[in-house]
């Protein structure tokens, strides 16, 4: 075996081949790890067995009994067959399973999840409901033989979010031959008083609680055990890091000059205090040799672009040059155009470098970078390539840093001397989260909302008023302003063609009926994720410049999208996002002072997804929204509705509690300050690991401590 049995690829699971393991990789799922860290996004409780004369309408419940019918035939629409069987209990009572399954050219399918003959005795799970003719039914029930009950039914039973070509019944036999093969494989990484201080469970053993738990304990105990190990490892691989970065040396820069100050002065509003102090921030510590390690965090409208500007400009004052990295090409896009049209009369030059500029751009701006000539560089990924060589860079601006990988991360850092380092978040994170995000950083927090900005008018509409939603959007694009129409991107029952790609031909079905009903004559234009990046930047200028009057998207617009004229926010299924990403999406609209709407079209139907509604139409602070979003879900509630835009985290480790986000960052805190982590301290096990998830490796020369 090699260093890690559960390493080998996700094929050495007895069962799986090569067809499903290309199933799995649309659900990043490579190895055998990947499977047993594939956390169910719940559980259904199927342990409550009783008769048919006992069951509730609408209440999960499991019936044991014998199969008396059962039929399969096909439908008049082609190649559907419905099975069908009658299973009868002890004490007589009756209950019908419908099931269909489509078969291939006509065919029969290969399998329907009934039982094909009378007289076997099954278990069925499911919701049951009494028809008009007073017969008890039970549509899409789970049934298994009785003898081998236990995976499907009479029991916590996973249900994960999945792809086109997986079922529910599939993946869980996947995951138990996983579990059967490789759980007691599972070796331990942590430092062994770290697990015993914290009471986690042996791995193996929370691999098997996560999917198939004993009761609510064991679950809720796995779940903390692969979240705290998780949280633990990037909290280390930050605090590795930034202890590598604080052992080099940067170029101080003189205080801010005559540059700095005409570009204050030209600024047609003045700063607000909390701006002007993260910009002292800023100027104290780029005047020391050591590189700044800052994160600039406010919430939405707040000014973080400007402070930003301000760190670029300091750099190219003092003859460096300085870089921008964003996430997306749209934003970098955006951001270029904001500091060309501020520092465009300064004589400061500002290039983009995208996977889509054009090669005559492209080449101008790797010949000034090249060159050391002082200049701005905006970027998505592209600037983290062999080809752009910075010669004197003395700034970088990370936006958004928690949707870069670690490794990223640290690529335009690695420099020598090192540039300063200023993260921009805009994405409230809870700070039991934020802990392991950035505990090696200072933060400057922007605390106050520029004058003029007023709360965004929030409204929870059920779904069927909505079309006075939609006449409302319509009588504002006529006066000229502008609407975002968001739609989510995970469906209802997991069980969606992809993730990504249900929400894209949701988005484009919507925008064609609403475009042919009470929209008709209005501009409409379409973002989402299968676009070619220069399409989606080309639909986005188009929506700032007004061709285009209501955009309809995906979450792709969640962060940093900025189109003054944008008054009308709409939110589709908005009871499928988390609070944080509600806030977030309801900071695209009112950034020019007007009035501004945003309409929360949604039917929830749990009792939590009713109060992320309460409290993000009751409140405009993005951060404590985040802290409510991690509370209301609780680590019991388990539905799967994520914190957007944390690609770095699991679910389980977005999904943990506060408690052990902080549990994760003090035991590191304590392995740093004890000395452990220096030449030989960490672990073999615990050093391939920050290898494996982080490339830590590569920094094994940059400093003491790593």
């Amino acid at each position: 075996m090699p260093r890690d049995a559960l390493d080998q690829p996700v094929t050495a699971v007895p069962g799986i081949g090569p067809a499903r393991a290309r199933l799995l990789e649309k659900l990043a799922i490579y190895t055998v790890e990947d499977l047993l860290c594939f956390a169910p996004r719940r559980h259904l409780d199927a342990r409550r067995v009783v008769s048919v004369q006992e069951l509730v309408p609408g209440l999960r419940a499991t019936v044991a009994g014998r199969v008396v019918e059962a039929e399969r035939r096909p439908t008049r629409t082609a190649g559907l067959w419905l099975a069908r069987a009658v299973v009868e209990d002890d004490a007589g009572g009756r209950l019908e399973l419908v099931a269909f399954a489509r078969g291939k050219g006509g065919r029969r399918p290969a399998y329907v999840p009934l039982p094909a003959s009378p007289g076997d005795f099954v278990l069925a799970s499911g919701v049951p409901e009494r028809g008009p003719d007073g017969v008890w039914r039970m549509p899409r029930a789970e049934v298994e033989p009785l003898e081998r009950g236990g995976l499907h039914t009479g029991r916590l039973v996973p249900e994960y979010p999945l792809t086109a070509g997986l079922t529910q019944r599939m993946m869980r036999r996947m995951v138990q031959a996983a579990l059967d093969a490789f759980a007691d494989e599972a070796r331990e990484f942590l430092p062994e008083d770290v697990v015993r201080a914290h009471r986690l469970p042996p791995r193996g053993l929370a691999f098997r609680q996560l999917h198939f738990p004993g009761d609510g304990t064991a679950l809720v105990e796995a779940r903390r055990r692969l979240a705290f190990e998780e949280l633990f490892l990037l909290r280390l691989a930050v605090g590795l890091q930034g202890r590598a970065r604080a052992g080099r040396r940067s170029v101080p820069l003189p205080p801010p000059g005559p540059l700095a100050g005409a570009w204050l002065r030209r600024l047609p509003f003045e700063p607000t205090g909390a701006q002007r102090r993260a910009m002292r921030d800023i100027d104290g510590d780029t005047a020391r040799d050591t590189p700044m390690q800052r994160l600039l965090q406010g919430d939405v409208g707040s000014g973080k672009t400007l402070v930003a500007a301000y760190a670029l400009l300091r750099a190219v004052e003092a003859g460096g040059q300085a870089a921008l990295l964003a996430p997306s090409e749209i934003l970098a896009e955006q951001h270029a155009g904001t500091l060309s049209g501020w520092f465009e009369a300064l004589g400061v030059p500002v290039h983009l470098l995208t996977g889509s500029t054009p090669a005559a751009w492209r080449e101008r701006a790797l010949r000034d970078v090249r060159a050391g000539r002082p200049v701005i560089v905006v970027g998505t990924h592209a600037l983290l390539g062999p080809a752009v060589r910075f010669r004197r860079l003395l700034m970088l601006v990370v936006d958004e840093q928690h949707r870069f990988g670690v490794r990223q991360r640290n690529a335009l850092a690695a420099g020598r001397p090192a540039p300063h380092l200023l993260v921009v978040s805009a994405t409230p994170i809870p700070r039991t989260l934020a802990l392991c995000l950035y505990g090696d950083l200072d933060v400057s927090v922007l605390d106050e909302a520029p004058p003029g900005r007023r709360p965004v008018d929030t409204r929870w509409v059920r779904p069927h008023r909505r079309e006075e939603v939609y006449a409302f959007v319509r009588r504002r694009v006529e006066a000229g302003e502008r609407a975002f129409v968001v739609f989510p991107a995970i469906g209802g029952d997991g069980e969606e063609a992809g993730r990504g790609e249900a929400a894209d031909t949701e988005v484009l079905a919507a925008a064609e009926k609403l475009a042919g009903g009470v929209l008709q004559g209005v501009r409409i234009g379409v973002l989402h994720g299968r676009q070619a990046a220069e399409d989606q930047a080309a639909v986005m200028r188009r929506f700032r410049d007004g061709d285009v009057q209501v955009l309809f998207s995906t979450t792709i617009v969640e962060v940093g999208v900025d189109v003054p004229q944008a008054s009308v926010m709409v939110i589709e299924g908005a009871d499928r996002f988390g609070l944080a990403q509600l806030h977030q999406l309801r900071g695209r609209v009112g950034r020019d002072g007007r009035q501004a709407y945003c309409f929360l079209i949604a039917d929830p139907a749990t009792d939590a997804a009713r109060r992320r509604l309460h409290a993000v139409r009751g409140s405009t602070d993005g951060f404590a929204l985040a802290q409510a979003d991690l509370e209301l879900r609780g680590p019991g509630e388990l539905l799967g509705v994520r914190q957007a835009g944390l690609p770095d985290l699991s679910p389980l480790a977005r999904e943990a509690p506060g408690h052990v986000a902080e549990a994760a960052d003090r035991a590191v805190r304590n392995l740093l300050s004890s000395g452990a982590t220096g030449a030989g301290g960490l672990s073999e096990s615990l050093r391939r690991r920050l290898e494996k998830r982080f490339g830590m490796a590569a920094l094994a020369d940059e400093g003491p401590g790593v």
